[in-house]
């Protein structure tokens, strides 16, 4: 998603609460937890992983969390079947003498030396490292969003298990989650084994996002307009890629397009402004390209004569990403399709014209139906531009 522009802000009305008075509340649009749960499923890693174990979980996001705990508790009773094994960690201590190197600052500034102390830095072996607290801490969060008693407290008993070895948990405070989950879970070639366990526990941490220890049907969580509009966007992105990855389409984010420029003065380039789409689709077997960009506001607004209308803004922007990105090079370009895709709760909309020879439209995803119609409603989205899946 592109930066907003200054007028752009959301004023759909969503429906009623959810049966289970679980909502999320974002500036006036209400969406059932349950689909809260599936974009943060189609923006994780670990969907777009692909586990084998987890096709279809999709459809039934209700149950994310169980399906989750269970890999979680099976993970932490494999680890403590054995000994857990030990890295060397970076710690810093005030010791009696000497160890790896001396933190100059803290041991002056707390007169260290007068009590026969100095304050050290140094890599100690022990079992408290971060992956080990990673799985700990998704252990206790994913137990808050368990509606299967049984199963929270098998979460809990292993989070136990895991503080009486020593293992600690992450610092969780705002700002801090999703930095201290990724340090955690950073994958290197030999670490293939626990892929799935570990972005199974990052995907844990950023459900409970919205709810802190709320669970389901006790309760409401909010999500600001900030966290909403990067949210929808990388589920957008996610979707796409493991939807398409069987039917051949190549899915990017974030790709750039450049201006075509001529006769540019010196400091136009400091000064020109970058363009990046939120998602490119590619589907070489039919030579057909698509560009979304995703809006986190209302599709129709107030226009003249007292009727709704698409924003003028949005539609020049995608109408200036198709007609730069044209090459006489590349044929798939000079056909490309844009598409602005907007969140909503009841309000259905899917058009599109052809101008220049591109194929423009706008399209609507309700966040306030069934998930798997949610799903559905993506898939159709893109129908007219890139055309029925080859299966």
């Amino acid at each position: 998603m592109t930066e907003a522009h200054p007028e752009e802000r959301t004023t759909a009305r969503g429906p009623s609460a959810a049966a289970d008075g679980s909502v999320v509340v974002a500036d006036g649009v209400r969406i059932p937890v349950r689909n809260v749960w599936l974009l943060l499923l189609y923006a994780s890693e670990f969907y777009q992983s692909g586990p084998e174990a987890f096709d279809g979980i999709e459809e039934y996001p209700e149950k994310l969390p169980e399906l989750l705990a269970e890999l979680l508790v099976a993970s932490a009773e494999d680890r403590l079947r054995r000994p857990l094994t030990p890295s060397f960690s970076k710690t810093s201590r005030d010791l009696a003498r000497v160890r790896g190197g001396i933190d100059t600052l803290r041991t002056e500034s707390h007169q260290l030396l007068s009590r026969g102390l100095v304050a050290c830095r140094f890599e100690e072996l022990t079992v408290d490292t971060p992956r080990n607290r990673l799985i700990r801490t998704a252990l206790d969060s994913i137990s808050r969003l368990c509606a299967d008693e049984e199963l929270m407290r098998r979460c809990q008993g292993q989070s136990q298990r895991l503080a009486q070895l020593g293992v600690g948990t992450l610092d969780l405070r705002a700002g801090q989650r999703d930095q201290a989950a990724s340090a955690a879970a950073r994958l290197t070639r030999n670490d293939q084994r626990d892929r799935s366990v570990l972005l199974a526990a990052r995907l844990a941490l950023q459900l409970s996002l919205p709810f802190g220890r709320t669970r389901p049907g006790h309760g409401r969580g909010v999500l600001d307009e900030r966290q909403f509009r990067n949210l929808f966007e990388r589920a957008v992105g996610g979707f796409y890629s493991v939807y398409g990855r069987p039917h051949g389409w190549t899915v990017q984010r974030g790709r750039k397009v450049g201006w075509k420029t001529s006769g540019a003065t010196l400091g136009l380039a400091a000064v020109l402004p970058h363009m990046a789409t939120d998602v490119w689709i590619d589907v070489p077997a039919r030579g057909r390209r698509l560009i979304i960009d995703t809006k986190f506001t209302a599709a129709l607004r107030p226009g003249r004569f007292a009727r709704e209308t698409l924003s003028s803004g949005h539609l020049y922007e995608l109408y200036t990403y198709v007609r730069e990105q044209e090459s006489g090079t590349d044929p798939a370009s000079l056909t490309a399709g844009g598409l602005l895709i907007y969140p909503s709760a009841g309000s259905p909309l899917t058009e599109s014209f052809i101008s220049s020879g591109h194929r423009l439209g706008a399209a609507t995803v309700d966040l306030s139906v069934a998930s798997v119609l949610v799903r559905d409603q993506f898939i159709a989205a893109v129908a007219p531009y890139l055309g029925a899946p080859q299966t």
